[in-house]
C-alpha cells in the first residue's frame, strides 16, 4: 500500500465513513452508520485533514453507488440473450481507491468492510430486484464482473455439465475430437456435443470420459460414463429427453441416463478405476491347438502380468512398467485359426498387448504362454464393474 503524507487532503462521504464501522451493529446501512459515528470520528478526521462531502465528490466511492442504475443497465444489456436462474456479482476497484480506503479505515480502528464488498452486495440486490433471479455464492449460473476503473462488466457463464452413459456401436470412432482433425472428424464427443450445442447454443464443448477405449474398439454392455461440458451456454433448460433421442438416431453411438450434474462429477468419474470385461477375437497364422490354447489361458487367469508402456502409445505416455491382475480368462469358442475369449482385467490393463505381447513388453502374455505369435482381430468392452 502506498504511503500517505500528513499534508494530503481526503474527501469522503457519509457512506464511506459508515463503511469503516461495518463490523459494529446489525441491520443498518452504511449511510446510517456514517451518521451515527460522525461525531466520534470528527477529531480523527480533522486531525488527518479528512473532510466529509457528498458522494459525488467522494475520493473513495466516486459516486458509484449513485450510479448503480447505470451499472445494472450495463449488466442487463451484456447478459441479454443468456438464460440464468442464479448469479453472483464481483468487482474490482482502482488500486488508489483501495489504498486510500485502507488508510482511512486504519485511522478509524480497522472495523470496516471494503467498498468492493458493499458494491457487490448492493449490485446483487439491485439485479435481483430487476431480474427476479437469486444470488448464489457457491454455484451461480452467471457471474457479473464489474470493473470500476473502466466502467465495464464482463460475464462468466458457468458451464452446463451433463452426465450420461454411452455405447459405441461401430468401430473407427475415437472418443474425443483429434487435434489434427479439428472439428471435422466424427467422434463420440462430436456426436454428443453437436446435439447439445444446438440445444444449448454453447460456444464449445468437451467430453470427459471415465477412461476411454481405442478407436477400433466397440463400447458395449452397460456402457461408459461421461460428462459433456457445454461452455458458455445461452440456454440452460434444455430438454435432455429430446437430446437423448436425437443423439441415438445417429446409430453410431447411443446414450442414456442423461441428467444435469456438476464439475465434481467430472473429477469423480475420471478418478474411477473399475475392472472391465472384454470380448476379444484372436487369430494365429496357423491352426490353433485347442488344448494348448486352453492351457495358456489357464496360466494367465487370476495371475499378475507386467506391462511396460506399449509401443503404440509410448510417444505420449511415461515409460513405466505396470503390474496388472488378469481376474479371469474364459475361452468361448475356438475353430481353425480363430478363438474368442472373454477377459476380465484390472483397470488400466492393455488387452491387445496382453494377447500379442508387444515384443516382450508385456510379460507374460497369451502369445508367450501359447508359444506362438497371436493377433487381435477385434476387441469389445462388454462390461464395466462400477
Amino acid at each position: 500500500m502506498q504511503g500517505f503524507s500528513g499534508d494530503q487532503h481526503f474527501s469522503i462521504c457519509i457512506r464511506c465513513l459508515g463503511r469503516a464501522y461495518a463490523a459494529i451493529g446489525h441491520g443498518l446501512s452504511n449511510v446510517e452508520r456514517g451518521r451515527i459515528h460522525l461525531s466520534e470520528s470528527a477529531p480523527v478526521l480533522s486531525e488527518n485533514n479528512i473532510s466529509i462531502v457528498g458522494e459525488e465528490h467522494c475520493s473513495i466511492c466516486r459516486s458509484v453507488f449513485m450510479r448503480m442504475g447505470d451499472f445494472t443497465d450495463l449488466a442487463l444489456t451484456k447478459s441479454s440473450g443468456y438464460e440464468f436462474n442464479t448469479f453472483l456479482v464481483g468487482s474490482t476497484f482502482p488500486k488508489d481507491v483501495s489504498d486510500e480506503e485502507t488508510f482511512i479505515q486504519g485511522l478509524l480502528g480497522n472495523r470496516g468492510e471494503s467498498i468492493r464488498k458493499e458494491f457487490n452486495r448492493e449490485a446483487g440486490k439491485a439485479l435481483s430486484d430487476l431480474t427476479g433471479k437469486s444470488v448464489d455464492k457457491a454455484f451461480p449460473d452467471m457471474t457479473f464482473h464489474f470493473d470500476l476503473e473502466y466502467y465495464q462488466v464482463k460475464l462468466e457463464i458457468r458451464s452446463l455439465y451433463i452426465y450420461g452413459i454411452y455405447r459405441k456401436n461401430r468401430r473407427g470412432i475415437p472418443q474425443t475430437r483429434w487435434i489434427h482433425q479439428g472439428n471435422n472428424g466424427v467422434s463420440v464427443e462430436q456426436i454428443i456435443g453437436d446435439v447439445i450445442s444446438k440445444h444449448s447454443q454453447c460456444e464449445n464443448y468437451f467430453l470427459h470420459g471415465s477412461g476411454r477405449e481405442d478407436v477400433d474398439v466397440r463400447m458395449q454392455g452397460n456402457g461408459r460414463e461421461f460428462v459433456l461440458e457445454a461452455q458458455n451456454p445461452k440456454i440452460r433448460s434444455i430438454n435432455l429427453k429430446a437430446v437423448q433421442e436425437e443423439i441415438n438416431r445417429s446409430g453410431d453411438i447411443s446414450v442414456d441416463d442423461l441428467n444435469f450434474t456438476s464439475r465434481e462429477t467430472v473429477v469423480k468419474i475420471k478418478g474411477a478405476n473399475h475392472d472391465k470385461s472384454y470380448r476379444v477375437t484372436i487369430t494365429c497364422d496357423g491352426q490353433l491347438d485347442p488344448q494348448k490354447f486352453g492351457q495358456a489361458i489357464s496360466q494367465l487367469s487370476g495371475k499378475d502380468i507386467y506391462q511396460r508402456t506399449p509401443l503404440r502409445v509410448s510417444s505420449r505416455r511415461s515409460d513405466l512398467i505396470r503390474r496388472r491382475n488378469i481376474r479371469e480368462m474364459v475361452l468361448e469358442q475356438i475353430s481353425g485359426n480363430t478363438a474368442i475369449c472373454v477377459v476380465r482385467a484390472e483397470a488400466g490393463t492393455y488387452i491387445k498387448e496382453l494377447i500379442h505381447g508387444d515384443e516382450g513388453r508385456t510379460n507374460p502374455s497369451l502369445s508367450s504362454e501359447y508359444g506362438s505369435q497371436l493377433k487381435v482381430q477385434s476387441l469389445d468392452v462388454i462390461w464395466i464393474y462400477r
